[in-house]
């Protein structure tokens, strides 16, 4: 079989998979990753920056790059948060099509929680109820599921870049900078919780997927170098993740940025994504986590080898 390959613009991250589906498993030929930071800035001005949007199409031509070596047959590239809010995401899509041959396609918060839940429901464990979190850089996703298919899906229009942001300051976070973080994400989970509060049972399955999910994993694992086999399903309890939070907020930046299995360029990002992940589970009761590290991206390479309608483009 042909190989595909599908590409998630993220807000914080730009990533890369290069692979196909055979005999019900994801065969990974090529990762790549590159964080852009894209939807920095987006909160005040409206717009991608220039530096960044100029970082991200460098990332996608080496991505094209890899797309022809490895003479791929379909790609299904995707935009999600900063795409959907930036006034000049049309420019910067036109921009990669003119400069990569990629063609962007722009998706709503639904769709991305759609092709999130296709990736990680592909090989999770069977369970009567499950909630999957999608924590991005400029939203999050959110999929209630019974017997493992999806039931009811949503977006959050706030993600661990928004709330860095919007909230720190100060290196490391002042206590008050970290009561401003807190009540921010508790505001945003209130909605969620009066709507999916009712459905989540004592034994509901709670997965988290993206970056500052797998970046948890990796910390709590000690991983000298990111390994996809260990992260995937490894499970961390809520306990283990305020014995984290505490030591990442008492140490600066330069100090965090040493931590084993924190990729550095996430050393400040990674405050409110644990923030985030441990106001969810304690809202909904959640004692421990289950981390999935195929998500969107693996979502995307599952409906383009299906022959989804919105396939992908021929290369």
């Amino acid at each position: 079989m042909s190989l595909l390959a599908s590409i998630d613009v993220g807000s914080n991250t730009i990533r890369l998979l290069i692979g196909k589906i055979e005999n019900k498993k994801i065969v990974r030929q090529r990762c790549e990753m590159a964080i852009t930071r894209l939807a920095s800035g987006i909160n005040e001005t409206g717009l991608l920056n220039d530096k960044n949007m100029k970082r991200s199409v460098s990332a996608l031509k080496e991505f094209a790059r890899l797309i022809s070596e490895y003479k791929v047959t379909h790609v299904k590239a995707v935009g999600t948060s900063a795409l959907r809010e930036a006034k000049n995401s049309e420019e910067f899509v036109k921009r990669v099509l003119s400069e990569t041959g990629i063609k962007i396609d722009v998706i709503l918060g639904h769709e991305e929680a759609g092709l999130t839940a296709t990736g990680v429901l592909f090989d999770a464990p069977k369970a009567d109820s499950s909630f999957i979190i999608d924590l991005g850089g400029g939203s999050a996703e959110w999929v209630l599921c019974k017997n493992s298919s999806p039931v009811e899906l949503g977006t959050i229009p706030t993600g661990v870049v928004k709330l860095f942001e919007n909230n720190i300051k100060s290196d490391p976070p002042s206590s008050g900078e970290m009561a401003l973080l807190k009540k921010e994400v508790d505001i945003v989970l209130k909605g969620l919780k009066a709507r999916i509060g009712n459905s989540i049972a004592v034994n509901t399955l709670f997965i988290g997927t993206a970056g500052a999910v797998t970046t948890l994993a990796a910390i709590d694992l000690e991983l000298e170098k990111y390994n996809h086999e260990k992260v995937h399903r490894h499970k961390i309890s809520l306990k283990r993740l305020y014995e984290i939070s505490e030591k990442l907020l008492s140490l600066p930046l330069s100090e965090r940025r040493k931590i084993r299995g924190l990729e550095p360029e996430r050393a400040d990002l990674i405050i409110p994504g644990i923030v985030f992940t441990i106001k969810i589970m304690e809202l909904f009761g959640f004692k421990g986590m289950l981390v999935s590290d195929n998500g969107l991206l693996e979502g995307a390479l599952i409906s383009l080898s299906a022959g989804d309608s919105q396939g992908g483009d021929k290369h």
